[in-house]
């Protein structure tokens, strides 16, 4: 657990949990479409659920990856602060999670990986 300490600054530890909480979300929402509607949510296989959840922490890491405060005047400011986790900064998470989204939802068009039978 230590060594997790110092692998993250800042709120970089929160790169995980969004990556956590969009799968388990993403994942719960395609289920429930997958069963109670038909027509484009019956084809999503395993990759496309993984692009979409890629898509979410990667939006969600892109917005929380600045800290701001405001000033004595009430003008909102940024920190100068480092966010990362595993020496990578929020922003390069962001960006990791977003070409990881592409390719995963990509294969819905392209179908690069072979289907997932479980």
């Amino acid at each position: 657990m230590h060594l997790l300490f110092r692998l993250n600054k800042g709120k970089g530890i929160l790169v995980l949990l969004y990556l956590i909480v969009s799968s388990l979300v993403t994942a719960e929402l395609v289920g429930v479409l997958h069963r109670n509607t038909s027509g484009i949510f019956s084809t999503i296989d395993f990759y496309t659920t993984i692009g979409f959840s890629f898509l979410f922490a990667s939006v969600w890491t892109y917005l929380t990856r600045d800290d701001y405060y405001k000033d004595r005047d009430g003008n909102k400011k940024k920190m100068d602060t480092v966010n990362s986790f595993i020496f990578i900064q929020m922003k390069t998470w962001a960006i990791i999670f977003f070409c990881s989204a592409l390719i995963f939802s990509g294969n819905a068009w392209f179908h690069y990986f072979n289907p997932a039978t479980f």
